[in-house]
């Protein structure tokens, strides 16, 4: 995938940049729309959004993996967003940048359901069954099946 320059970096040259510069700061560092991001994502890991909402079955309907993926939705629910980044096999860091791109909360370490999802994630864990099942065991909300 492309270099994206890090918040730290950002917060650098955001510190450096006057008024004058505004434009060519927006330019030069606005972040990936939707579609972009995955487009890159499902070249770079040679995936299909067919292949994604095949994955997704019973989870999230067909056409509304699509219309996420082409960046046509940009509101899902968090689930559905998590959904869409375990049928793709993203890592921490690629899940965290979907869901900020859909302005959702990231994954947070200290809410219990958000940590087994992320430990899942980190031991390339992408079953969600495999994972509602772990989520199960400790009482909390699993992902649940569309109607």
């Amino acid at each position: 995938m492309q270099y994206e320059k890090s918040t730290t970096d950002l917060l650098y040259v955001l510190n450096k940049t006057s008024l004058d510069d505004l434009d060519n700061f927006l330019d030069q560092n606005n972040g990936n729309s939707i579609s972009d991001f995955f487009s890159e994502y499902l070249r770079s890991h040679n995936l299909t959004p067919a292949r994604i909402a095949k994955t997704c079955q019973g989870f999230i309907a067909k056409s509304y993996v699509y219309s996420l993926v082409n960046g046509e939705k940009t509101n899902p629910d968090r689930d559905k967003a998590i959904l869409i980044c375990l049928a793709a096999e993203m890592n921490l860091k690629e899940t965290r940048r979907v869901l900020e791109l859909f302005n959702l909360r990231p994954l947070y370490p200290k809410d219990d359901r958000d940590a087994i999802i992320a430990i899942c994630i980190n031991n390339k864990v992408f079953d969600v069954s495999d994972i509602n099942e772990r989520l199960f065991d400790y009482g909390l909300k699993t992902f649940d099946v569309a109607d």
